[in-house]
C-alpha cells in the first residue's frame, strides 16, 4: 500500500474511532485538586468507559491494560482517590452478578471542582470590583494632576496597567515623574513602568532607592570626568517612545 494511502486510511480510522471529553476546567486544575498525572488519566479512563461502555464486566482489568498497570497498582489509585473522597464505588442492589452491579461515582471529583470553581469565581469579582475601586481612584488622581478629563483611550491604559499587576502607588509616581519632566504622553508613563518592572521595582521605597543608586554612580562619573556638565536629562528620556 502506499505510503500517502496508509497515512490517509490511519487518520480517517483515527478521527472516526471516538473522542473523550474531558471538561477543561478538570484539565486545567487537576493538580491543584491534588491528583498526579496517573490519577488523572485514571479519571479520563472511567470517563471514557462511562460514556462507551455500558457493561461493567472486568472493567478494572480493562482499565489496567490500557494504562498498562497491575490490577494491584490500580486498586491501590482507586483506594486513594476514594479516602480523599474523590472517587466512590457504588453497587446497584438489583443487580446480584457481582461483576456487573458497581459502577464508579465522580460526584466526589465534582463536589472539589465546584468547590474550587466558587473560589476562582469569588476571586475574579473580587478582582474585578477592586480594580474598578482603583482605577476610580486614579482616574480621580490623573485628571487632577492632568488638569484636564481623560479619554476613555487613557482609562483603558490605566484599566490596563492595574490588570497587569502594577501597583496604584507606581502608577502615581510614574504620572508624577512625568509631569515633573513636562511630558505628559502615556506611552512615556508606560515606559517607565516597563522599566521599573524590569528592574523587578515593585513600590515607591524601591524607586527611591533606585534613585539613589542611579545618583551615586552619576556622582561617581562626574567626579572622574569634572569637565562634564550634567546635561539634566531624565534618565527615561532614552526609554521615552
Amino acid at each position: 500500500m502506499p505510503a500517502n494511502n496508509l497515512y490517509g486510511g490511519f487518520t480517517q480510522a483515527l478521527f472516526f474511532s471516538g473522542s473523550v471529553s474531558v471538561p477543561a476546567f478538570l484539565l486545567n486544575n487537576y493538580h491543584r485538586l491534588g491528583l498526579s498525572d496517573r490519577e488523572m488519566m485514571l479519571f479520563i479512563h472511567i470517563i471514557h468507559e462511562a460514556s462507551e461502555n455500558k457493561d461493567n464486566i472486568d472493567l478494572p482489568k480493562r482499565i489496567s491494560k490500557k494504562m498498562g498497570l497491575s490490577l494491584l497498582e490500580l486498586n491501590a489509585l482507586i483506594d486513594s482517590l476514594q479516602d480523599r473522597g474523590l472517587l466512590k464505588i457504588n453497587h446497584d442492589a438489583k443487580n446480584k452478578e457481582p461483576q456487573h452491579n458497581f459502577y464508579f461515582d465522580l460526584s466526589g471529583l465534582l463536589d472539589q471542582l465546584i468547590e474550587l470553581w466558587g473560589i476562582e469565581r469569588f476571586r475574579q469579582i473580587d478582582r474585578t470590583e477592586n480594580t474598578e475601586e482603583k482605577d476610580n481612584k486614579l482616574t480621580s488622581i490623573f485628571e487632577e494632576e492632568l488638569g484636564r478629563p481623560l479619554t476613555a483611550f487613557e482609562c483603558e491604559h490605566i484599566e490596563k496597567w492595574l490588570l497587569a499587576s502594577y501597583s496604584e502607588e507606581l502608577i502615581i509616581e510614574a504620572l508624577r515623574r512625568g509631569v515633573s519632566a513636562g511630558i505628559r504622553n502615556f506611552r512615556y508613563l508606560d515606559s517607565i513602568l516597563r522599566e521599573w518592572e524590569k528592574k523587578g521595582i515593585r513600590t515607591k521605597a524601591e524607586v527611591e532607592a533606585e534613585d539613589q543608586y542611579f545618583q551615586a554612580r552619576q556622582a561617581k562619573k562626574q567626579e572622574r570626568s569634572p569637565k562634564n556638565k550634567p546635561s539634566g536629562k531624565s534618565k527615561y528620556d532614552d526609554i521615552y517612545l
